[in-house]
Formats: structure tokens, sequence, C-alpha cells
């Protein structure tokens, strides 16, 4: 059985760690945020940014590594964050849309007629190397 995916499952490596981030704000409370100290917030997410990588693009795989966190309420870090997230299977292939025109009766009489002429002229062409 193949599974669809949804393009709202996708996101930018930015929305994904603006997401954990918060959820993990949610779910740890002040001790998340007080777990950094003085250091910047943003130097913070970046770094965990850089080392969780791709698995940010895919919301399921850090729902499931944000549900399978540690339940003793230790705060987590971006190496056990990413073991968890292995553990949820690799990341889809995204789909990508594809746009299709459909043509309109004028553009098939017209590629019809260029047809045609196109047969023409290899006729007189072939008929001229044969003379």
């Amino acid at each position: 059985m193949e599974y669809e995916y949804k393009e709202s499952d996708f996101c930018s490596k930015e929305d994904g760690i603006q997401y954990l981030f918060k959820m993990m704000s949610i779910i740890y409370g002040a001790r998340f945020t007080s777990h950094w100290g003085e250091m910047n917030p943003s130097a913070v997410m970046e770094v965990w940014k850089n080392m969780i990588g791709n698995y940010l693009t895919y919301r399921p795989i850090l729902d499931f590594a944000i549900k399978n966190l540690d339940p003793s309420g230790f705060v987590t870090t971006p190496m056990a964050f990413i073991e968890l997230c292995k553990q949820a299977g690799r990341i889809p292939v995204k789909p990508e849309r594809t746009l299709t025109h459909q043509l309109t009766q004028e553009e098939i009489k017209k590629n019809a007629e260029a047809r045609e002429k196109a047969i023409e002229q290899i006729r007189k062409w072939k008929s001229g190397i044969k003379a």
C-alpha cells in the first residue's frame, strides 16, 4: 500500500526548527528556556537546526520524535533528538506538483495543420531525391 503524503507534511528547515522549539517550550515549560542560561536563543536554534538537518523538513518525523521524548522530563540534546528522528524512518520524497496544459481546440487545429504541412514538405523533398 502506498501512502499519499500531504503537502502540509513538509516544511522548510526554518519552519521546522520554529515548530520544534515551540513544541518543546510547551512540553518542558520554563525548564526548556532556562536550560540555555545566558546563551543567545537564536544561536541555540541555529546549532540545533544545523545538527538535526533535513529531519526538520518533515513534520511527521518531528512529531514522532517529540512524542518519544524522555518521559522523565530531562531536556533533550540535539544528538538524542536526531536518534529519535532516525527511529521514525526515512523522509519520503516530497510530492512534486505537476502543471499540465490542456490544449485548446485552436491549438489542436494549428498543430494538425503544421503537421500536415511538414508531411507535405517531406513528401516533396523525397520526390525531389527520386527524380
